[in-house]
């Protein structure tokens, strides 16, 4: 445990200086003049303290993140509060990384509530088209995770990724918790394939993934394009 802790924290330190070195010696006009600000959305039963490790590599690389620290477990409250924080941040464009069922809640917000100020949208993990797992749990309590749920049913109803924005789903093998084919989005995404990859928990703090939801949020795909 000990060993596979400072592991990780020595790939942090490495990421982390590449970005500040590369940041240092690119041009100035490699990144945008005013890059959006990305909030960070965890998934059931977490906590904005799970993004530590993801706020500091994004500051590193001259970028504002946040993590909201959502109330309830059900996505349809959670997209409201996620609604009600990016008005009261004042922001007119955000880019939002949600893990595992903070991605459906993201998804809620923008399919239903406000697509307009949302310039990139990534997933981690996220099960896109539910678990069976949850169907054990009360709906306003993750069940809405259930493969059958009617949350579901009308959030995957039609186009999954409408509008202009840039949408994008990272999974990995070795999830252990979200199948692989429950992280997909239809209707044209960007899918990020890890294989071995990183366990469930892993994903928002991991700095492969980190490379990766860096690229997306500049709507850049390191995977394939799915349309």
């Amino acid at each position: 445990m000990a060993s596979a802790f400072r592991r990780r924290a020595a790939a942090w330190m490495i990421a982390l200086l590449v970005a500040v070195l590369g940041g240092a010696l690119a041009p100035a006009t490699s990144l945008a003049a005013d890059p959006d600000p990305i909030l960070l959305v965890h998934g059931y039963r977490g906590d904005p303290s799970t993004w530590a490790d993801m706020i500091a590599a994004f500051k590193a690389n001259g970028r504002t993140a946040v993590a909201i620290d959502l109330a309830t477990e059900d996505n349809v409250k959670n997209a409201q509060q996620i609604q009600a924080f990016i008005k009261a941040q004042g922001w007119s464009r955000v880019d939002i990384v949600g893990q595992s069922m903070g991605g459906l809640s993201s998804r809620q917000y923008i399919k239903f509530l406000d697509r307009t100020v949302v310039d990139a949208y990534v997933s981690l993990g996220t099960p896109q088209y539910g678990i069976w797992s949850a169907c054990l749990l009360p709906p306003s309590y993750g069940g809405q995770m259930c493969p059958t749920s009617g949350f579901l049913r009308n959030l995957n109803h039609a186009d999954d990724t409408p509008g202009s924005i840039y949408w994008t789903t990272i999974y990995s093998r070795s999830d252990g918790i979200v199948p692989t084919s429950a992280s997909r989005l239809d209707g044209g995404a960007c899918f990020v394939f890890e294989d071995p990859g990183v366990p469930h928990n892993d994903m928002d703090n991991d700095p492969t993934i980190f490379q990766h939801v860096l690229m997306a949020v500049d709507r850049v795909c390191a995977g394939t394009i799915n349309k």
